[in-house]
């Protein structure tokens, strides 16, 4: 099912982050931007825990800067980059892991295909000639998942190229984080967020990906 403008308009407006948690984070991050980095990981929870000893496993002889926000939407991260606050920043690479609070909020498939596409433009127009991976939304809630459908037709529309930005590559979470039965406590103890474990296989598939 093709969405409705409005849905698409919902997930392209940007919109400031409600949380005051969210300000504060906000805030924290402003405070440390370095003049220089190879690397910006851009996105929400899932990006901002992921665990800064395991980033030279992930991203291996490059000095990384976690801009991820908890709680963050497609739309509030497109508002986060409207400032000038990074705009200094020349990165090599440009790592997007965004896009599962969205699929919470009910938002199609394909409108949080198109805001993920104008998150890559508006970063790419910001930090010019980063490279940009995706990583796919990972699965949520017990299985066999929330809205799996929906998550399913998202990733293969990541896969198959986000809105003319072909030469994003593509990093599978579902294949770093596939697990039996057993093990999938591990991963996601809560069914959402990535555990140290989780953020280990991820890593793994992240360094493939970077080459």
């Amino acid at each position: 099912m093709t969405a409705s403008p409005d849905a698409v308009a919902r997930v392209l407006t940007p919109v400031p982050p409600a949380k005051p948690s969210s300000a504060r984070r906000l805030a924290e991050l402003g405070a440390r931007i370095p003049d220089y980095v190879d690397l910006i990981l851009l996105g929400d929870s899932l990006a901002a825990a992921w665990p800064s000893h395991l980033q030279g496993e992930a991203f291996p002889g490059r000095r990384v800067l976690n801009l991820g926000l908890p709680g963050d939407r497609i739309q509030n991260t497109l508002w986060r980059l409207r400032g000038g606050e990074t705009a200094h920043l020349r990165p090599r690479e440009l790592v997007l892991l965004l896009g599962t609070n969205n699929l919470g909020d009910g938002d199609p498939p394909d409108a949080i295909a198109a805001g993920l596409a104008a998150v890559l433009r508006r970063a790419l127009s910001l930090w010019t000639g980063a490279r940009p991976l995706v990583v796919t939304v990972p699965r949520r809630g017990e299985p066999p998942g929330f809205r799996e459908a929906d998550r399913l037709a998202l990733n293969a529309a990541l896969a198959a190229g986000l809105a003319g930005l072909a030469e994003a590559a593509i990093v599978d979470a579902d294949a770093a984080l596939a697990a039996t039965r057993d093990e999938e406590p591990s991963l996601m103890p809560d069914r959402l967020h990535i555990s140290r474990e989780g953020y280990v296989r991820l890593s793994r598939a992240m360094r493939v990906a970077l080459g």
